[in-house]
């Protein structure tokens, strides 16, 4: 087998092949990643290409990667001590996975990143098929994140309080939206006036929900998030059907939301009722990214399955 570099379309061509819902163009795909990364999540985080990796064998293409040079985001300095960049790889896509075709072709990746002066590098990977290969390889997960989607021609199944009106914010409702966040999930992220439409939700007088609708993905930026003792009264539902309604307006066929798990091996209850949420309100699981480095002394992890966390 020879592994060698490969042209942006040599690799699409071959990735079409595997009928993935969101690499069907790659054009596309890459500039959604690209305004996804203002989430800095370990799998969506400022990269720059550094270029395709195939793998042959008798000629024949077997196997592709995107190799990229992705920043260190603070809160992820835990997993990479010391380092302000390092290697990413992602959307390996093989005929078959196995055990030998990661040793044929993460060396040539690997060579890649420390021609860069990338010391270390992880592996995002949501196909199950391959987390296990990636562990028997030595690689163990350190991140686990889930991207939720909802097909906006469909409605959403659960009504909304109807008590609740949406309204979009502006810059002098920043005090609002840090108060419900805060009183959410206990830190605030500002919105990007540049990237976001900002609804905020009324009970009455008072802004109790707020979420973050990003006008170039689709996605929910950070979520939906509610306060705590206005929490279980449907205003979440109502605050995702007003951002569905909004996205189909702007043309979009899916709506999006990232949840970023806070433990791997146990269930967090934050988690679990947010994915509880989602899925109920008519979401479904696109990719459940796993986020893997390579360990001196691996250590297999009983990380639970996503059934465990949808009630």
């Amino acid at each position: 087998m020879r592994v060698a570099r490969i042209s942006a379309h040599m690799f699409e061509e071959f990735v079409k092949g595997f009928r993935d819902p969101l690499l069907s163009d790659l054009r596309g795909y890459l500039r959604w990643m690209r305004r996804m990364s203002i989430l800095k999540t370990f799998w969506c985080s400022d990269w720059n290409s550094l270029g395709y990796l195939g793998l042959m064998d008798s000629g024949k293409l077997v196997g592709v990667l995107r190799a990229l040079k992705m920043k260190v985001i603070f809160h992820n300095h835990g997993a990479w001590i010391g380092l302000r960049e390092r290697g990413e790889i992602q959307d390996i896509f093989f005929s078959k996975w196995g055990v030998e075709y990661l040793r044929e072709i993460l060396p040539k990746a690997e060579k890649i990143f420390l021609k860069r002066g990338l010391r270390d590098f992880g592996i995002s990977e949501w196909k199950p098929d391959a987390w296990r290969i990636l562990e028997e390889y030595g690689f163990s997960p350190y991140a686990r994140s889930v991207l939720i989607t909802w097909n906006l021609r469909k409605e959403i199944p659960k009504s909304g309080n109807r008590k609740v009106k949406i309204r979009i914010a502006s810059r002098k409702d920043l005090k609002k939206l840090r108060r419900i966040q805060l009183g959410s999930w206990g830190f605030f992220i500002p919105p990007s006036f540049k990237h976001h439409i900002i609804l905020v939700a009324y009970l009455g007088d008072e802004a109790v929900g707020s979420a973050y609708l990003n006008k170039y993905t689709g996605n929910i930026d950070f979520g939906v998030h509610v306060m705590r003792e206005f929490q279980r009264k449907r205003i979440g539902t109502a605050i995702l059907h007003s951002a569905r309604n909004l996205f189909k307006s702007l043309g979009f066929k899916k709506m999006y939301v990232v949840r970023v798990l806070r433990t791997l091996s146990k269930v967090n209850e934050s988690d679990r009722i947010a994915l509880s949420f989602y899925t109920n309100c008519g979401g479904s699981v696109l990719r459940e990214y796993r986020g893997f480095r390579r360990k001196i002394r691996p250590r297999k992890l009983r990380v639970p399955e996503l059934s465990e966390y949808i009630s």
